[in-house]
């Protein structure tokens, strides 16, 4: 296991061989935009440039697992895992990650050997980590992916633009009190029952580091389109500028209501103190361009320090609290105990009746509707 405060050294070893022309190469989701990626190591090597030089954020790469770790496979387009033999070719981007309960990365200057921070394929380099963590999948550098233009390849490149003229759609935004706090349950849960209910929902996830799971988990609940800030350029959120969060926020928000579905369920990754969760806050607060946000939090504790950082920092009125902090009948009462808004599982959150939540107030006395189940409550 690592030390949680391990800064790991990244240094190189004996040269392997050049790849089998055959080779195949494993690419990981976060380069998912990039069309007509080549299947082997003799198409690629001609579209790539030398590793001297410093990787940029978002930079597209070739390597190979030279020191297996953390990560024992890459996760492709599908969501599948592909496993890794030590000596695989993998295709890359570079990211910054923050993860609480995992590495915390950086992008960091030219280096012998990267690491693998997530199973999407974002790679870099380990700053901190969970104690719980082992130690990362080292990757030895082949070369940086050109464009056309014989550039270096970045995912901008292939990035979603914003749609002008785009409708404003009844929005509901899922944070929460840290990772792992069951956001994306929450929000798939209400994207399930508000189909249910008739609705044609579309769904994105603002911030984070690329994984295909969260995206596909909304697919599978009933959204009839999923964004995330992959679609827009990004392998992660973390470290971005204001501005550049900001105009994230307006791609994907104007992609996904482009086609004017009945509702937008968008997430925010990691806790409400997190840095780039607290600036969206600020910003889709004051633009007016959320009507909901529902609250997912760990544990019961959790709930009345979330709910009034919401009320006091940025004048919030959550709709409900769910998450993992109602995992059980005896957690969702230690949570309802302690707040006085509704709280919530996900299995009731997937019912139609759920959209009684999201209309206007229309003289409901929201605490009625936490009383029993959610469909006796509505009835």
């Amino acid at each position: 296991m690592m030390s949680s405060q391990t800064v790991l050294d990244l240094t190189g070893g004996e040269p392997w061989p050049k790849p089998l022309p055959n080779a195949r190469i494993k690419w990981g989701s976060v380069t998912r935009l990039i069309p007509d990626r080549p299947r082997v190591w003799s198409d690629v090597e001609p579209m790539l440039g030398s590793t001297d030089r410093d990787p940029q954020p978002h930079d597209v790469m070739i390597g190979r697992i030279v020191v297996p770790g953390r990560h024992s496979g890459i996760e492709q387009d599908s969501g599948r895992k592909a496993k890794f033999y030590l000596g695989d070719l993998v295709g890359l981007a570079f990211g910054h990650r923050y993860a609480t309960r995992q590495f915390e990365g950086d992008v960091p200057s030219r280096q012998p050997l990267y690491h693998m921070l997530s199973q999407a394929g974002v790679c870099g380099r380990v700053v901190s980590a969970a104690g719980t963590m082992s130690e990362p999948t080292m990757i030895e550098p082949l070369g940086f992916l050109l464009d056309e233009q014989g550039r270096p390849a970045n995912l901008s490149r292939w990035a979603l633009r914003k749609r002008e003229g785009a409708p404003r759609v009844k929005t509901i935004l899922v944070v929460g009190s840290s990772m792992d706090a069951g956001k994306t349950r929450t929000a798939s849960s209400i994207i399930h029952g508000l189909t249910l209910a008739g609705r044609r929902v579309n769904a994105g996830k603002l911030t984070g580091t690329c994984c295909a799971k969260d995206t596909n988990q909304m697919l599978d609940a009933g959204a009839a389109r999923v964004l995330d800030f992959n679609d827009a350029g990004f392998a992660s959120t973390f470290r971005e500028s204001e501005n550049v969060l900001e105009q994230l926020c307006e791609v994907l928000i104007s992609q996904l209501s482009a086609d004017q579905p009945d509702y937008l369920v968008l997430e925010i990754a990691d806790g409400v103190i997190q840095r780039e969760t607290k600036i969206l806050l600020s910003y889709l607060t004051t633009a007016s361009l959320v009507d909901h946000v529902c609250l997912a939090v760990h544990d019961a504790l959790a709930g009345p320090t979330c709910v009034d950082l919401l009320r006091s920092r940025w004048q919030i009125e959550p709709t409900l609290l769910s998450g993992v902090a109602t995992i059980s009948p005896l957690s969702t009462a230690e949570a309802a105990g302690l707040v006085d808004i509704p709280c919530l599982p996900a299995d009731q959150l997937a019912e139609p009746t759920v959209e009684q939540f999201f209309f206007q107030t229309n003289g409901h006395d929201r605490s009625e509707l936490q009383r029993g189940s959610l469909a006796e409550a509505v009835a």
